[in-house]
C-alpha cells in the first residue's frame, strides 16, 4: 500500500501513513516527493501503525545514507514515527541513532506522544 503524505505549508507539518507492507523504494520515494514538494524542512508525523517493514534492518543504512546525502543539500525537519510493532519500533529507534548528526528522528508508540514532541520542538525554534 506503501505511504501517502498531505503537506500544510502554513504550518509546515507533513502528515504521512504507512500502511502494508512498506519497502525500502517506497521509502526513497516518499522522501522525493517531500524533496520535490519542497516539505523536507518540515517537521513530519508519521502514522505507521499497522504498517509492516518489507526489508531486513541491515537495510536501515541504505536508508541512512539517503538521509545523509538529503541532508548534505537541505535542512531536514524533526520525524516522529509511530508504530505498534516491536520490529518497526527497533528500525525507526536504529535510524534514530544513525542520524542523530543529520536530523531528528524519533520512534513514538502513542501518536499523542509524537504530536506534543513534534509540538514542543517547533516552540523551541
Amino acid at each position: 500500500m506503501g505511504i501517502t503524505a498531505t503537506f500544510d505549508h502554513q504550518h509546515r507539518r507533513v502528515s504521512a501513513r504507512a500502511e502494508g507492507r512498506v519497502t525500502l523504494d517506497e521509502i526513497r520515494e516518499h522522501l522525493e516527493e517531500e524533496r520535490q514538494e519542497p516539505a523536507l524542512g518540515y517537521s513530519e508525523l508519521i502514522d505507521a501503525r499497522g504498517a509492516v517493514p518489507d526489508f531486513p534492518p541491515a537495510d536501515v543504512r541504505v536508508l541512512v545514507a539517503w538521509l545523509r546525502w538529503l541532508g548534505e543539500r537541505t535542512r531536514l525537519g524533526p520525524t516522529a514515527v509511530v508504530v505498534d510493532s516491536d520490529l518497526a519500533f527497533g528500525i525507526a529507534r536504529m535510524v534514530e541513532m544513525l542520524v542523530d548528526d543529520v536530523c531528528q528522528v524519533k520512534p513514538f508508540r502513542n501518536k499523542l506522544d509524537a504530536e506534543l514532541w513534534l509540538d514542543n520542538l517547533s516552540t523551541l525554534e
